[in-house]
């Protein structure tokens, strides 16, 4: 398995999903080893049983972050490994690692979709750039659809691809792949968020039952975690007295976000405990009366599945991909479109969230309805016989193009060249931006054997 982290430093859905993948099928008889970045700050009980460290650079923005390099010692180490089948968790050009083991030992590959570049481009900008029309249109209109391809061409190199909504698939159909695409859920963990009731109260005891709003996720621009406070201030806490809104998580907007309450007067009423381990989410969930989202940029959205599986109903905005495949318009939640004009979405985005409050006897239906219909989706047994699906389909599709491999005998060289380049071009726009905070209380997550076992 290819992931951007071979030490977990702070949360990350994918990071956690390939965490998942670990577990389930080492318990199933497998042997996996992680590939991913060398780490200079891990320590043996941080990282997996077998894992492959490649040659790494730091991305200045963003600490504990490392973008893995190609080099000639670590492509021969990882071919020495003999995998029987790779699978790219990842959202940088480490795939190109299984489009090489492909290409030179006719190894199946699979990559999945973890990524959306539309929402998520304009963290690297430092603030006076991505104020700035001029720089954001040419990026969407010029530098975007590039890499849209650049992507597109990566998964074709290989024998699948999988997404984790059915708006993507079709995103990524449109833009040319034409490789099997299929669309299979991230799981949720049984043993970490079948618990959560009856653990402490993990609230300020000045956000009083009966009125909380929780948001998890990284403190980034493209998780909108600002129009949630707008929203907020504007169209809930001046009506429903009782009301605050708890944002978990941490990241470069943190600061920015506390500022942003203070201006508005709900600096009282919102809450900022930081970033908390995967182990300790459910009784966030538990005790809370509605979940609420607001980022557009998700590939899938973890914390929404977590949050419905825990028996939370949730107010979200439809992104028309992971977020809008798991909740059901008045079944699980509320899905508010988000547009066209921005000011009416977050009135009527408030507007849901008052009716919930104010009815808890539907919420009550809902909740017990988002958490039987989220388990039956994203049961563990079920992803897993979906995985292994994937996996026999990317087997014969690997036999039947044989012969065209052999036609490009200077793919591998290629796959390596453009491997070390967009990945020292990230490196250097991710430079723009001052380095951020990411995890500042210091809470660390689990550890691939420690969740095995929690």
């Amino acid at each position: 398995m290819l992931n951007d982290y071979v030490r977990i430093p702070y949360a990350n859905g994918s990071s956690f999903a390939t965490q998942f993948f670990y577990r389930e099928f080492r318990a199933r008889g497998h042997e996996v080893t992680v590939v991913g970045p060398s780490d200079p700050e891990a320590r043996a009980e941080d990282l997996p049983e077998k894992y492959l460290f490649l040659p790494s650079l730091p991305m200045r923005i963003h600490p504990g972050l490392r973008m893995p390099m190609p080099g000639m010692d670590a492509l021969a180490r990882a071919a020495a490994q003999r995998f029987d089948l790779v699978l790219g968790q990842t959202s940088t050009e480490l795939l190109q690692l299984g489009v090489y083991l492909r290409t030179t030992q006719h190894v199946p590959f699979v990559a999945v979709n973890t990524l959306h570049l539309r929402g998520a481009y304009n963290v690297i900008l430092p603030d006076v750039l991505a104020r700035q029309r001029v720089v954001t249109d040419l990026l969407e209109e010029h530098l975007l659809p590039s890499l849209e391809k650049h992507n597109a061409d990566v998964y074709n190199r290989g024998d699948g691809l999988v997404v984790l909504s059915h708006g993507l698939a079709r995103f990524w159909r449109e833009r040319g792949v034409t490789v099997p695409i299929h669309v299979v859920p991230r799981s949720v963990e049984p043993k970490l968020f079948e618990r959560g009731q009856d653990e402490a109260d993990p609230f300020s005891p000045f956000a009083a039952p009966g009125g909380r709003l929780l948001a998890v996720g990284r403190h980034t621009r493209e998780k909108s975690m600002d129009r949630l406070i707008r929203v907020f201030a504007r169209h809930v806490a001046p009506h429903f007295p009782s009301a605050s809104l708890t944002l978990v998580g941490d990241g470069p907007e943190h600061d920015n976000l506390k500022r942003l309450a203070r201006e508005l007067g709900v600096e009282g009423r919102t809450f900022f405990p930081g970033e908390f381990p995967v182990t300790q989410m459910a009784r966030f969930y538990r005790h809370a009366d509605l979940f609420v989202y607001a980022s557009l940029s998700e590939t899938y959205g973890q914390v929404v599945s977590e949050a419905l599986w825990c028996g939370l109903p949730a107010v979200v905005f439809a992104d028309g991909m992971g977020v809008s495949d798991q909740v059901e318009d008045g079944v699980t939640g509320a899905l508010v479109e988000p547009g066209p004009y921005e000011g009416d979405a977050d009135e009527l985005f408030g507007a849901r969230v008052l009716r919930l409050l104010r009815e808890p006897e539907h919420r009550r239906t809902l909740a017990q309805q988002a958490a039987t219909r989220t388990r039956a989706r994203v049961a563990p047994a079920g992803v897993i016989a979906r995985y292994y699906d994937v996996f026999e389909q990317a087997r014969e599709h690997c036999k039947r193009t044989v012969d065209e491999r052999i036609k490009h005998p200077l793919a591998p060289l290629f796959a390596v060249g453009h491997w070390a380049a967009v990945q020292a071009t990230a490196i250097g726009l991710g430079s723009l931006r001052r380095p951020t905070t990411v995890n500042r209380h210091g809470r660390q997550q689990p550890s691939w054997d420690a969740l095995e076992s929690a």
